[in-house]
């Protein structure tokens, strides 16, 4: 062997064996939850067009909501009925322990387990069924700050659980469909 072969390969063992000694920082979540999104099993878009393709929306009182701290008659899509249509094996998905991750506009992607999930009473939100003509949303402040009707867009609600127990996230645009053991590391 001559001397530059046996050189770089020395400086290859020494190079990993550093690597070893020292663990790979871990991703960002940011990071995390792009991999996600790449590597789902399975997504929904969530579009006009997407949840009329499912049925026709319903009206639902919805008590004590989250975002807005009173009782809210919804005009929505159900959510079961979303992913069956968009996702044809999302059951089979969810009996395998797969998870879901509600894609958000804002980079808000909080997950469940998809079992969790399914057969829940869970519901897509597009509006205030008694917000004016021509407006989708009433303002809702939260935290520091006013959310606006493009900002709530569409609203994940539930007709009996409450949050934190299930998921309630406003601005989702996609839904996600990820493998048991898709987790975020700290």
């Amino acid at each position: 062997m001559n001397r530059t072969v046996s050189s770089a390969l020395s400086a290859l063992a020494t190079l990993t064996l550093l690597g070893a000694a020292h663990a790979a920082p871990v991703p960002s979540k940011a990071q995390q939850l792009a991999l996600f999104r790449v590597t789902a099993l399975a997504n929904a878009t969530v579009t006009p067009a997407t949840l009329a393709a499912t049925g026709s929306a319903e009206m639902v009182a919805i008590p004590a909501d989250y975002l807005y701290n009173r009782d809210v008659n919804v005009k929505a899509y159900d959510l079961d009925a979303f992913l069956r249509a968009r996702i044809p094996n999302v059951d089979e998905l969810a009996q395998q322990g797969a998870q879901v991750m509600f894609w958000c506009i804002d980079g808000y992607a909080p997950m469940a387990k998809l079992s969790d999930v399914l057969g829940a009473g869970g519901l897509i939100a597009v509006a205030d069924a008694d917000a004016p003509e021509g407006v989708t949303w009433p303002d809702a402040p939260y935290k520091n700050t006013v959310l606006k009707a493009d900002a709530i867009g569409n609203y994940v609600v539930w007709r009996d659980a409450k949050y934190p127990a299930k998921p309630q996230p406003w601005g989702l645009a996609t839904i996600y469909v990820l493998p048991a053991d898709a987790a975020i590391r700290k």
